[in-house]
């Protein structure tokens, strides 16, 4: 990668972490990698001078209300409003198990978890456990935000996508969309062990987004909700 300025995007994995890092310029390739944890995503981001690193994972968590930027993207993802779950609680963010979790979250919000959204926590810890909320902030270098993938895809393409992401039409879908933004991506990538091509998609997305975070152009939602760790609540597009 023979950019000046380099972005990343982050994508959750079987295997770890799956790492998009591209140029900020529109077409600059993006080189794929896979880290086994979330503190060697951030020590590479940091050891490269990253301008911005896009994660798609929950970081700022709600309490008793449901957050305003699961809110707007899920009218923003219309057909597609299901590939968001609701982000978990503050509250369960330690539950041992799904049964803890789901009795505590309807204790204190009024809401059940679903098993989908309980088994982001792992992930979630790993992301909080080395971000502080001054790494989500504007001045921070690298400075990282939440993003969702398919949030990105909508705003990139004008539209949400027609086909889930893990068929082939619909990776190839999203792969005609990124193509004019990588100018590497116009097949297929090949998945790296402990990863799938719809890892490699959605990091790509979310490196897209990382551009805009360093351009100043991206899309905010829910601005301005923190969490009551200090934790922004926003999602980028």
């Amino acid at each position: 990668m023979n950019d000046a300025a380099l972005v990343a995007g982050v994508d959750a994995a079987k295997g770890g972490w799956v790492m998009a890092i591209t140029g900020t310029d529109p077409g600059s390739p993006v080189a794929f990698s896979l880290r086994p944890s979330f503190a060697e995503v951030w020590t590479e981001a940091r050891s490269q001078g990253l301008l911005a690193v896009g994660v798609d994972m929950p970081i700022g968590l709600p309490g008793q209300n449901l957050r305003r930027s699961d809110i707007k993207a899920r009218e923003l993802l219309g057909p597609r409003r299901s590939s968001l779950f609701w982000t978990p609680p503050l509250c369960v963010v330690d539950a041992a198990d799904h049964a803890e979790a789901n009795r505590t979250s309807k204790l204190n919000t009024g809401r059940g978890l679903s098993i989908q959204a309980f088994h982001l926590l792992p992930k979630v810890r790993e992301v909080r456990a080395e971000l502080t909320p001054e790494d989500l902030a504007p001045h921070a270098k690298p400075q990282a935000a939440e993003v969702h993938p398919e949030t990105s895809f909508t705003v990139v393409a004008g539209r949400p996508m027609d086909s889930s992401k893990r068929q082939p039409p619909g990776q190839a879908e999203r792969l005609a969309v990124l193509a004019p933004e990588f100018s590497n991506l116009a097949e297929v990538p090949a998945p790296m062990p402990g990863t799938t091509i719809d890892d490699l998609i959605d990091a790509a997305a979310a490196a897209w987004t990382a551009r805009r975070m360093a351009a100043g152009t991206a899309m905010i939602l829910g601005p301005d909700e923190v969490d009551a760790t200090g934790y922004p609540m926003a999602i980028w597009a």
